[in-house]
């Protein structure tokens, strides 16, 4: 099993936050939690710990259950999140390739 690393309050008290907007939504829908898990593909008791805000679940599994509930994620449609890759995608190229510096070699033969 993945150990989780120690997570910020903040990012706690946001994966708690994004849960209960993925729950408020599917209640809305009148969507069981089973339903939901159905259509994810996974149990009923991870759509649960997912609407509670536990960082175990699948970050893509947090995004497809946000999309099937309507809750838009970076965009509200196809074509704004096209061009926000494309623009991600630009600016990505004008960065360095590599982030950190090369190792020094260090020749110690004396």
């Amino acid at each position: 099993m993945t150990k989780i690393p120690s997570l910020s309050t903040r990012t706690r008290t946001t994966l708690q936050v994004f849960g209960g907007m993925i729950r408020a939504a599917r209640l809305e829908r009148k969507m069981p939690q089973q339903e939901l898990a159905e259509r994810l593909g996974v149990s009923r008791q991870t759509v649960s710990i997912l609407e509670k805000g536990d960082a175990k679940v699948a970050i893509g599994t947090v995004f497809e259950a946000a999309a099937i509930v309507g809750i838009p994620l970076l965009a509200d449609n196809a074509r704004d999140l096209q061009r926000l890759s494309t623009t991600v995608a630009s600016l990505a190229s004008l960065l360095p390739e590599r982030a950190r510096t090369p190792p020094v070699e260090l020749n110690d033969d004396f």
